[in-house]
């Protein structure tokens, strides 16, 4: 197993926090966060409030994968095993998706590729795969600018007449070739967390540990720091000109922005733990950075659906929707915290039962 990088757990711990508590308030909430008219809604950026946390999982989640690949090659563990153990890992995210989006969404969510996990493991297996290619930093960052200016080109090619005639975004009935076809251009290009949507912010995470395992860690935090806040001066230009930031096409404004927000982030993260050392609230943050795939999936089958099907979804004040969030999250955190402690008994049951 690789050895576990503190900020890159606690940066991942904001992420996920940032997305289920808004979202857990949103449930809970009369006001819905992702309407215009919304106080949670930030309208210069054409975003929910979440949408920061979306930007910050997915990043986080290249460093990650980074980390794990690389660990695995300092081993000198084949390369076969490597692409055989990320293929059974990224794509069993992908497997747990359809079984959870369908459980709770309904499986049109997975069939049109708007569910996170489903994305960001189809794009982490993508990364995974240019990890064996190339450890370079340059390569990275590069190949996730480029993808980030082209991926709105990429997508108009493809919305044409033909396309939507033939494979449109919803499945058809007696179509299994162009069903097939359509999945495939919905995780590709089209869907909300296609290929083309998640792994540009994905790889500018790899770029960041690529660069943390070649510098030591104040260089880290100056050159972190500097590339955060090019980007999102670049960003911010963009924005004002001719390139919008908005996240529900993940402009390209949005992927540099955040990108540069995520960079400036860490940089911050790593200087406060170099200073001050960890504390309650990093160890908190931690816990949560640690089981962040439980803990998304928890809140949406403990909390989300339960209300769903009781019938009492939204319809809360503001000062009671803060508390029943606040609640939520504390027995997210113990859940998660016994599932930390027990996660290795339990994962041997389960592959005991299995043999």
């Amino acid at each position: 197993m690789a050895k576990r990088i503190e900020s890159i757990d606690i940066f991942r711990g904001i992420a996920v926090l940032q997305m289920i508590f808004w979202q857990i308030f949103d449930f809970f909430s009369r006001t819905d966060i992702y309407e215009q008219s919304s106080p949670y809604f930030i309208n210069i950026f054409n975003m929910p409030i979440n949408g920061i946390g979306l930007a910050l999982f997915t990043f986080a989640s290249g460093a990650s994968v980074y980390i794990s690949i690389t660990g695995k090659l300092k081993k000198n563990i084949k390369i076969k095993d490597i692409i055989l153990h990320s293929t059974r890992r990224y794509g069993g995210y992908i497997l747990l998706s359809l079984v959870f989006t369908t459980f709770v969404f309904g499986f049109n969510v997975f069939y049109t590729w708007k569910e996170a996990v489903q994305g960001i493991g189809f794009a982490a297996l993508i990364a995974a795969m240019l990890i064996l290619i190339s450890r370079s930093k340059w390569f990275f960052a590069f190949f996730g600018v480029i993808l980030a200016f082209t991926q709105p080109f990429l997508r108009a090619i493809l919305e044409n007449d033909f396309i939507i005639k033939n494979y449109p975004l919803e499945p058809v009935s007696f179509g299994i070739i162009s069903n097939g076809i359509s999945l495939f251009l919905n995780s590709t290009i089209r869907g909300f967390f296609s290929l083309t949507h998640a792994l540009p912010m994905l790889l500018f995470g790899v770029a960041l540990a690529a660069m943390m395992a070649k510098s030591n860690k104040e260089q880290v935090i100056r050159t972190s720091f500097l590339i955060g806040a090019l980007m999102m001066l670049v960003s911010m230009i963009m924005h004002s000109t001719f390139n919008k930031i908005n996240v529900y096409n993940w402009s390209t404004a949005y992927l540099i922005g955040f990108a540069g927000f995520s960079f400036l982030l860490f940089s911050l993260i790593e200087y406060a733990l170099l200073k001050l050392g960890k504390g309650i609230i990093t160890n908190f943050l931690s816990l949560f950075g640690k089981t962040a795939v439980v803990a998304y999936f928890l809140h949406f089958i403990i909390i989300y659906k339960p209300l769903k099907l009781l019938g009492i979804e939204s319809i809360f004040n503001y000062p009671v929707s803060y508390l029943l969030t606040i609640i939520s999250v504390a027995l997210l955190y113990y859940i998660c915290k016994a599932w930390l402690l027990n996660k290795s008994i339990i994962l041997t049951k389960i592959r005991l039962k299995n043999k």
